[in-house]
């Protein structure tokens, strides 16, 4: 079993309780969700990694896409003002805007 830091668990635990707020359908295509997803990967922003406006209840398919895909992230216009609400530099960067 891989050691976790007590930071880390801290991040963890707050991450599940968002988990639990969100709703139970892809806020791009209302299927069901299946995944939290960030964002704004917390490989490139570790700062929003808690934050609840980055994470959003997704289906698998269009998890795949979003982190996979630029030309479908870009068209998602209202997950880039939710970005831009919090971090404008981050969405300007991973949006390539």
């Amino acid at each position: 079993m891989k050691q976790v830091s007590s930071k880390q668990a801290q991040r963890n635990r707050e991450v599940a309780k968002i988990k639990q707020s969100l709703s139970p359908f892809c806020v791009i295509c209302g299927k069901p969700a299946v995944d939290a997803a960030h964002l704004v990967p917390k490989s490139m922003y570790p700062e929003h990694y808690t934050n609840p406006q980055n994470i959003v209840g997704l289906c698998r398919e269009c998890h795949n896409r979003y982190d996979n895909n630029l030309a479908f992230r870009q068209r998602q216009k209202r997950l880039i003002e939710r970005v831009k609400s919090f971090d404008e530099c981050a969405a300007n960067r991973y949006f390539r805007l």
